[in-house]
C-alpha cells in the first residue's frame, strides 16, 4: 500500500530538515530498506529508506530545499496504485495551513484584508512551512507570491524576494544580494537582464549593468569568488552561538596555571594504565571534582530557571568539516581516568567520522574547549547554550620562574579561559571556580588511581609521601594481588611486598582465626571512606581531629545484600558543612563504586562526644 515520505525528525531538539539529494529519480523502482534519498538535519545527517517496494511516484521538494520534521516529501506507491488519496491528503494540510497563515496576515494589516480580486485562494497555494512562517515574520500575502519550488509551490526565498520587492516579484526576480548591491549601485532593476536560474538577477549582473556608470562605485569591491548560504549545521552553529551570546551576559576570566605536575601524571598514568592519557583526560578528572565542590557551575539556564544537576556531563567541543560540534562524556563523576580516557576517544572518533548520534549532542552540562592544539593562547570561549559556563584550554607556555635561592628555571604554565553567565554566577564565583581547578591542576596526584601515584613515587618525586612507615624497600600492590590456600579455605594474600592472611568462620570450614574475604571488602570499604573523607576535609581547610567509620556489613553469613555506615567525626565546622564533607567523601570512594548496585550502601554521620 502506498504511503507518503515525511522528513523523519532525528532528534527531540530538531526544528527542520533539508534535502540534501534524492537517490533516486521519480519514477524509479525501490525495494524495501532501500535509500530514497538523503536528509540533513542542524546538527546531523540521516538516510530516509523505503518502508516498502514500489516507485517514487512524485516528490515534494528539491535538493537544498527546507521543511518542518513530518511535512511530506514525496509519495512511494506501485505503478498501478491510485494514489489522488495520498495528494489531496497532502494538499489538504498544505491548504489549512495556507489559510491559517493568510488568516493571520489579515489580521496583522488592512492592506491583507483588501487583496485584489484576482488574487488566488489560500486553499489553491502550495507552500512550505518554512514559507508560510517567513510570510507571517515579513507580512506577506502569500496569495500574491509567485511560487519556483516545485509544480509551484512557494519557498521562503519566494517570500523574501516578494517583501523586497514590495510585491513586484512578477516582473523581477533577483537575489537577496543582488537587490541590495543594486541598492548600492543605483541599479534599476527592470533594465537589467538576469544570467541566473530561471532568468534570476544575480549580483554579477548588477555589477555589469553598473559598468563602472561614471562614479567608479562598481569597482569599488574585487569580483566575487563564490557565495556560500548558511545551510544544516553551519547555519544551526551560527544560530546557537549568535542566540548564546544576545542572551547570555558573557564573561571571562583569564589565570594560567603551572603545569609541570598535570604533565608528570599524563606521564604517569601512560605508564600505570592500559589506555592512552592526554593532558584534557586528567583536565576532566580535575574539572569533575571542581564541579562537585563549585555545583552551581554544573548547571543550564532555560525558561529562568537556574538547574543544577547530580550528573556532570562534559561536552568536549571537537572541529569536524561541517563545523564545531560539542559531544558529552556521561557521568564523568563516577568513571575512572581509564574510563574517561577510553570513552573520550571513542566519542571523538565518532565524531570525526560522523558516526555520532543526536544522544551524543545532548543533555551536556558543562563545556571544555582546547585551542591549545592550534597553538592559541589566549581566547575568549562563547558559552553553550543552555549551560551557563565553558572553560577554554590554551597551548602550554614555557615561562622562567624564580627559585627559593633566587635560581630561575622555566617552567610548562597552562593559560586557561573560562566564559560564564553572569546572570546566574558572579565573578567572585568564577574565580572560586578557577582556584580550585588551579589548585588541582598543580597536585593533581590525589585524584588519580594509586597505581600512577605509585609510578610518580617510583620515579623520584617528593610530592606523593610513602604509605610505608617500615624499614626496607616498599613495593606497593598497584591493584594487583595473588592468593594461595592451603588446600581449605584459608590463605595468604600478597600484593606488593605486604602479605596478610584470610579465612572462614568453623561452620564454613575454616579455623575463624583471620579476617574471611567478605571482611576485608568490608574493611577496604571503611578504610577508603575514612582517607575519602579524611581528603575532602582537608581540602576545606576544616581537618578533623579524627574520623572513625563504623561499618557493618548484612546478613552475618552468606552473600553480603547491605552495608550500614557511621560515620563519627570530630572537626570545628557546621552540620552543613560537615555533610557536605561526608557525601563528597561518599562520592570519591572508589571501593564504594565498585560495589555499584550490587550492595546497598546506607552512609551517615555523628560528631564525636
Amino acid at each position: 500500500m502506498g504511503y507518503v515520505v515525511r522528513m523523519p525528525k532525528l532528534g527531540l531538539e530538531m526544528d527542520r530538515g533539508t534535502l540534501i539529494e534524492w537517490r533516486i529519480d521519480a519514477g524509479e523502482s525501490v525495494n524495501e530498506g532501500d535509500v530514497i534519498a538523503d536528509i540533513e538535519s542542524e546538527k546531523t545527517s540521516a538516510e530516509v529508506d523505503s518502508r516498502e517496494d514500489g516507485v517514487l511516484r512524485k516528490t515534494y521538494l528539491e535538493p537544498g530545499e527546507t521543511v518542518e520534521p513530518g511535512d511530506p516529501i514525496g509519495i512511494v506507491a506501485t505503478n498501478d496504485e491510485d494514489i489522488s488519496e495520498l495528494e489531496a491528503q497532502i494538499e489538504a494540510t498544505a491548504a489549512e495551513s495556507a489559510a491559517a497563515t493568510a488568516a493571520e496576515s489579515t489580521k496583522s494589516t488592512e492592506s491583507t484584508a483588501t487583496a485584489s480580486a484576482d488574487s488566488r485562494a489560500a486553499a489553491d497555494l502550495k507552500v512550505s512551512p518554512r514559507a508560510k512562517q517567513r510570510a507571517s515574520e515579513l507580512d506577506v500575502d502569500l496569495s500574491t507570491v509567485d511560487g519556483s519550488g516545485p509544480q509551484g509551490s512557494i519557498t521562503e526565498a519566494d517570500v523574501e524576494r516578494t517583501a523586497e520587492s514590495g510585491g513586484s516579484e512578477a516582473t523581477v526576480r533577483a537575489s537577496p544580494r543582488a537587490k541590495r548591491r543594486a541598492s548600492e549601485l543605483d541599479v534599476d532593476l527592470s533594465a537589467v537582464d538576469g544570467t541566473g536560474p530561471d532568468g534570476a538577477i544575480t549580483e554579477a549582473d548588477i555589477e555589469d549593468a553598473a559598468g563602472g556608470g561614471g562614479s567608479g562605485a562598481a569597482s569599488v569591491y574585487p569580483s566575487v569568488r563564490e557565495e556560500r548560504e548558511l545551510t544544516g549545521m553551519r547555519r544551526t552553529i551560527a544560530d546557537r552561538l549568535g542566540e548564546s551570546y544576545r542572551e547570555a551576559v558573557h564573561v571571562t576570566e583569564h589565570r594560567e596555571v603551572d603545569a609541570e605536575e598535570l604533565l608528570a601524571a599524563v606521564d604517569a598514568a601512560e605508564v600505570a594504565l592500559d589506555v592512552d592519557i592526554s593532558l584534557v583526560d586528567v583536565l576532566v578528572r580535575v574539572l569533575s571534582e571542581t564541579l562537585d565542590e563549585h555545583p552551581a557551575f554544573n548547571a543550564t539556564f532555560e525558561d529562568n530557571v537556574h538547574r543544577i544537576y547530580d550528573q556532570q556531563h562534559v561536552c568536549l567541543a571537537v572541529d569536524v568539516e561541517e563545523g564545531l560540534i560539542a559531544p558529552a562524556l556521561r557521568d564523568v563523576g563516577t568513571s575512572s581516568l581509564a574510563e574517561i580516557a577510553t570513552e573520550r576517544q571513542e566519542l571523538t572518533e565518532r565524531a570525526l567520522s560522523d558516526a555520532y548520534t543526536m544522544d551524543d549532542l545532548q543533555g551536556g552540562t558543562f563545556t571544555v574547549t582546547n585551542l591549545g592544539v592550534l597553538g592559541v593562547e589566549s581566547f575568549d570561549p562563547i558559552i553553550n547554550p543552555p549551560q551557563i559556563a565553558i572553560l577554554g584550554v590554551n597551548t602550554l607556555i614555557e615561562k622562567p620562574v624564580r627559585g627559593p635561592d633566587d635560581d630561575v628555571a622555566f617552567r610548562q604554565h597552562l593559560p586557561l579561559d573560562l566564559s560564564f553567565d553572569h546572570r546566574i554566577v558572579d565573578g567572585a564565583d568564577a574565580a572560586r571556580f578557577l582556584g580550585t581547578v588551579a589548585d588541582h591542576l598543580t597536585n593533581p596526584w590525589p585524584l588519580l588511581p594509586e597505581s600512577v601515584r605509585t609510578v610518580r613515587t617510583e620515579a623520584g618525586s617528593d610530592e606523593i609521601p610513602s604509605t610505608h612507615e617500615g624499614d626496607g624497600d616498599v613495593t606497593l600492590p598497584q591493584r594487583g594481588a595473588v592468593a594461595r590456600t592451603n588446600g581449605g579455605v584459608s590463605g595468604t594474600v600478597s600484593a606488593g611486598s605486604f602479605e596478610w592472611t584470610f579465612d572462614e568462620p568453623e561452620d564454613l570450614g575454616g579455623s575463624g582465626r583471620a579476617p574471611s574475604p567478605v571482611d576485608m571488602l568490608v574493611g577496604a570499604l571503611s578504610a577508603c571512606l575514612s582517607a575519602s573523607i579524611g581528603f575532602q576535609a582537608r581540602k576545606r581547610d576544616v581537618p578533623p581531629d579524627s574520623v572513625t567509620v563504623d561499618v557493618k556489613g548484612s546478613p552475618g553469613e552468606g552473600p553480603l545484600e547491605s552495608i550500614d555506615v557511621t560515620v563519627s567525626l570530630d572537626a570545628d565546622a557546621d552540620d552543613e558543612t560537615l555533610d557536605g564533607i561526608v557525601t563528597r567523601g561518599e562520592r570519591t570512594c572508589y571501593v564504594e563504586r565498585a560495589l555499584g548496585k550490587n550492595v546497598d550502601v546506607s552512609v551517615g554521620w555523628e560528631r564525636n562526644e
